[in-house]
């Protein structure tokens, strides 16, 4: 079993993949691959499994109904569990609510969002014994205010993402996503952390990247233009289906 110690050992040594499983299925088929060190249990299911807009109006319970049974298929990749929105807003809150995630779902770490305004509390949840894993850069649990654009173009924003990138690490956490980061400054900040920086639409720069199991198989509906797709899942779904309604048994 990959811990998060084994991720900090990587910094450096091995390009860290992480992908997402929301499900005891996937969750199996991608751990058995051998080659995934961790497996998010994204909010991103609220959009991909459910049909939402976004990420924020997924429910806390519906998460860790997920995160057990990805917890019951993985033998051997990480289990991350991505705290979803208004779980973390302060730090007696998250605190509650990442005991009530443990004890329910029995996963290895939480995924925070948020850079200085979170530290302190991804330093609270560290203390408690639970690794964290960091966000920083464009942060989907707030897009009504940012929007969906790339982050630190600007000498302002690159400093502000920057100064993010640093409080988490101080914090405690084992690693960080970057998420649609400038790959120059993406690159700036691996260098300068001692921690991992995982990539998504970050360049190729970071120590790991991750992304959504349904976008690389080419089984999501609306596939975002950064990410590129191994497979057509989604067509092959709709062809075996065809050929079964056409089957005379």
């Amino acid at each position: 079993m990959i811990t998060a110690l084994d991720i900090l050992s990587y910094k450096n040594k091995k390009k860290i993949i992480c992908i997402t499983a929301y499900n005891y299925l996937f969750a199996k088929l991608v751990d058995e691959v051998g080659l995934v060190d961790i497996i998010l249990v994204g909010d991103s299911m609220n959009e991909v499994l459910f049909g939402e807009r976004n990420t924020t109006t997924i429910p806390l319970d519906v998460m860790i109904w997920c995160a057990r049974s990805v917890r019951k298929a993985v033998k051997n990749s990480m289990v991350v569990f991505d705290m979803p929105f208004g779980t973390f807003y302060t730090k007696e809150v998250a605190m509650e609510n990442v005991v009530k995630i443990i004890k329910e779902t029995d996963v290895d770490a939480v995924k925070i969002e948020g850079g200085k305004d979170k530290a302190e509390i991804i330093e609270a949840i560290v203390k408690m014994g639970i690794p964290v894993m960091g966000h920083i850069g464009l942060l989907p649990q707030r897009v009504r205010i940012t929007g969906y654009k790339k982050q630190g173009k600007t000498e302002e924003s690159a400093s502000i993402i920057t100064e993010d990138a640093v409080a988490v690490e101080n914090g405690g956490a084992f690693s960080v996503v970057l998420e649609a980061v400038d790959e120059n400054l993406a690159e700036k900040i691996t260098q300068r952390l001692s921690i991992p920086t995982i990539g998504i639409a970050s360049g190729k720069k970071c120590d790991g990247k991750i992304a959504v199991l349904e976008d690389i198989l080419g089984l999501s509906l609306n596939t975002p233009k950064h990410i590129r797709s191994y497979d057509k899942v989604a067509e092959r779904v709709i062809e075996a289906v065809k050929r079964y309604a056409a089957d005379d048994v």
